[in-house]
């Protein structure tokens, strides 16, 4: 039977665009609604207005937060069975039919497909497993040791879903060599970035360096303290009069501020835009330190003409444009990228044009293409596993 009705279980509905797993999971509700008669849409948290932004063929299940089970902790480990909800499970368990296509988007998610369910495409926004990994290298000692065995499980249950499903996306290519080390064949679905209007560029010699992103996000957390704690103090030394815009959501609370307020400094939390910010500065910065799969405030950065400093871990998934940013690897030698830029605004500005040129390619319609083929393959009935 031809598949004619699509379920995409989500992690979080993308009531916003404020994070980089919202928009993503927004342009693959957009794909399936172009390929699909019916879409289902099953996530975590409310979306208001969703009739008004989605096609009439789909449909939006709100599903309150996320009730884990010891039984689910157990078969899928703490950090998949927490987004257990028997709630998603038995909408699926009473309204999934054998000839539906089911997309689970992140791999904690299938925790909640019942095991007689199909999983047709399942995904990965990381390689989720060793991104808790990366985490825990960062948590103190105790922790770590307690955590440990648990990292181990749910690598396993990943791995156990993505051998489940019949097609698995990854946005990096890092991503599909671990999948393929691990004997897990995967479609490379990079991310995109949304539409922007013109940002104009700052007068020259403004050294202002802006950084995005919502902190309470792990590792945007950590790579804000880090830049704080031990990148721009560096910077002054040698460009005194220097400017760090923070903006993002979660700065108004507990955020990562050093002791004492730091010179030239100035934290923005839950803006309404943030073009104006961009408008303000010469270079933006992404100093991740853990995390995976392609970093879309990087991208955006590179959407709006901006020269970018990033580490090696954040150029990841866009390895093949590390000649429009600079990439630099520990605290001295990200203070020194980023100073020899303020230092240079022609430079900084001719580095920023190369990176608008290179991002007009990253637009979501573009991006979701690999998708859009194999869901229409899938329509017609050519849905081959891949990889398996």
């Amino acid at each position: 039977m031809t598949p004619r009705t699509a379920w995409v279980i989500a992690k979080q509905l993308p009531a916003s665009t404020d994070s980089g797993g919202r928009q993503r999971i927004r342009a693959v509700i957009d794909a399936y609604a172009q390929v699909f008669d019916e879409v289902h849409v099953v996530g975590f948290d409310t979306w208001p207005g969703w009739r008004e932004v989605l096609p009439g063929h789909v449909r939006v299940h709100e599903v309150a937060a996320p009730r884990p089970t010891p039984a689910a902790v157990l078969r899928a480990s703490l950090f998949a069975g927490k987004w257990f909800s028997a709630q998603i499970h038995d909408l699926l368990a009473a309204g999934v039919r054998s000839s539906d296509v089911v997309h689970v988007d992140f791999p904690q998610m299938a925790v909640n497909v019942p095991r007689d369910v199909r999983i047709d495409v399942l995904d990965l926004h990381n390689v989720e497993s060793d991104l808790v990994a990366r985490r825990l290298r960062t948590e103190k000692p105790l922790a770590a040791r307690v955590l440990a065995p648990e990292v181990a499980r749910f690598r396993r249950f990943e791995l156990a879903t993505a051998r489940r499903a019949r097609h698995v996306t990854a946005c990096s290519r890092r991503d599909q060599e671990v999948l393929r080390a691990a004997g897990v064949g995967s479609t490379f679905v990079p991310n995109g970035v949304s539409a922007v209007s013109h940002v104009p560029t700052p007068p020259p010699g403004r050294r202002t360096a802006l950084f995005v992103g919502a902190v309470d996000y792990g590792p945007n957390r950590a790579a804000l303290r880090w830049f704080l704690d031990e990148v721009w103090p560096r910077v002054l030394t040698r460009v005194p009069d220097a400017t760090f815009l923070a903006v993002g959501r979660g700065l108004s609370g507990a955020h990562p501020r050093p002791t004492g307020e730091p010179d030239g400094v100035e934290f923005h939390s839950d803006v309404a835009a943030v073009d104006p910010f961009y408008a303000r500065a010469d270079v933006c910065v992404v100093p991740l330190l853990s995390g995976g799969g392609t970093k879309i405030k990087l991208v955006e950065a590179l959407s709006r003409g901006r020269a970018v400093v990033t580490t090696s871990l954040g150029l990841e998934g866009l390895e093949e444009h590390r000649s429009v940013l600079r990439v630099a690897d520990g605290a001295d030698a990200f203070a020194a990228a980023l100073a020899e830029l303020f230092e240079d605004p022609r430079g900084a500005a001719a580095l920023g044009a190369a990176a608008a040129d290179v991002a007009r390619s990253f637009s979501w319609e573009s991006a979701m293409t690999p998708l859009r083929d194999m869901l229409s393959a899938i329509r017609g009935g050519n849905g081959a596993e891949v990889g398996h």
